[in-house]
């Protein structure tokens, strides 16, 4: 009986520590992350991806262990990726307005490469806010 509580007990805490995390994904028309028109939220694992073109994206409340993605196409697909990141952090555009944004989990890692294995283009490439 004590085994089954200690285990009831560990679902508990572990679901209210996954429940609290959110992850925040907010879009913006303009640079620098100043104002947003857009907000989403999940823990990970997760694509935002709103109408429209936008100038920059910020990611908040989310672990440094978290690789993060923008792109300049719907649907987060891979040939569209123009940066990538860990942690919480502001991009702002490069040649391409961005249009989607992804949040991996811990310990995914991938390159920021085409569907065809080649790197993006240095002009689509969005810049990292410091």
């Amino acid at each position: 009986m004590q085994l089954n509580t200690f285990f009831t007990a560990l679902v508990v805490v572990a679901a209210a520590n996954h429940g609290a995390r959110a992850t925040i994904v907010q879009f913006s028309t303009s640079s620098g992350c100043s104002s947003f028109q857009d907000t989403y939220q999940g823990d990970c694992n997760f694509c935002s991806d709103p109408p429209g073109d936008f100038a920059s994206v910020l990611f908040s409340d989310l672990p440094s262990s978290y690789r993060v993605t923008v792109h300049n196409e719907d649907n987060c697909t891979p040939a569209s990726q123009v940066g990538q990141g860990f942690g919480a952090a502001c991009w702002n555009k490069g040649g391409t307005a961005l249009r989607s944004a992804w949040v991996a989990c811990a310990g995914q890692k991938r390159e920021m490469m085409r569907g065809d294995n080649t790197t993006a283009d240095a002009a689509d490439k969005a810049t990292l806010v410091a």
